[in-house]
């Protein structure tokens, strides 16, 4: 259990780096290529990141899949909170967090499956292929289209300096959103390859 807690303080962290850098960043395109060196790094060292690991959940990981998806929303929350202190950051996050809420709860579910499913497609790559190319690519689509990353979303929140008791449900939708895009992805991709097996 202290190796998922320390695994997921550091995901935690890692994501929140450059969920801030990517605020204050003054170009979308260098902001969001640098987000990728978040998940190379949580996938390189083996941190537990809620994102990577919605797509593998089983019979035996779900109480460490729920720990770490825990650890990763309040560590992200408390840093986005350390980050508001910076004006600049805090008055760009709260025009993110503006703008997801205006977009409504099932925007935010679909975008929320596209993230899943790209998130899971890099992590994938790398435990298949041993290479970061997935995640490199995966994640600068994700942060550009704006879909919503559970973790990434809980530091923009902390960061906005707004903070509504309405909006719990908006990142609960969230984390559904995620999971499910991972999932299908998933399941899809082990339908193709037995159909693969079957024609052998």
């Amino acid at each position: 259990m202290k190796k998922i807690i320390a695994n997921a303080i550091s995901a935690a962290l890692l994501i929140s780096i450059v969920s801030y850098c990517n605020l204050v960043c003054g170009n979308s395109y260098i902001g969001a290529a640098l987000f990728a060196f978040g998940l190379v790094v949580i996938c390189a060292y083996g941190m537990s990141l809620f994102t990577g690991m919605a797509g593998y959940i089983n019979k035996t990981n779900v109480a460490p899949f729920f720990t770490a998806t825990g650890i990763n929303c309040v560590f992200a929350f408390a840093l986005g909170f350390l980050a508001s202190f910076n004006p600049a950051c805090k008055e760009k996050a709260a025009a993110v967090c503006a703008g997801k809420i205006e977009k409504g709860v099932l925007w935010m579910f679909v975008s929320a499956i596209f993230c899943g499913m790209l998130i899971y497609l890099g992590v994938d790559f790398y435990k298949k292929k041993g290479r970061f190319i997935g995640i490199i690519f995966a994640v600068p689509i994700f942060v550009l289209c704006g879909f919503d990353h559970t973790v990434a979303d809980m530091f923009y929140y902390g960061a906005s300096g707004v903070y509504n008791i309405a909006d719990i449900p908006l990142l609960l939708v969230a984390f559904a959103g995620n999971t499910l895009g991972s999932n299908i992805v998933r399941a899809l991709i082990f339908a193709g390859k037995a159909k693969e097996e079957q024609k052998v």
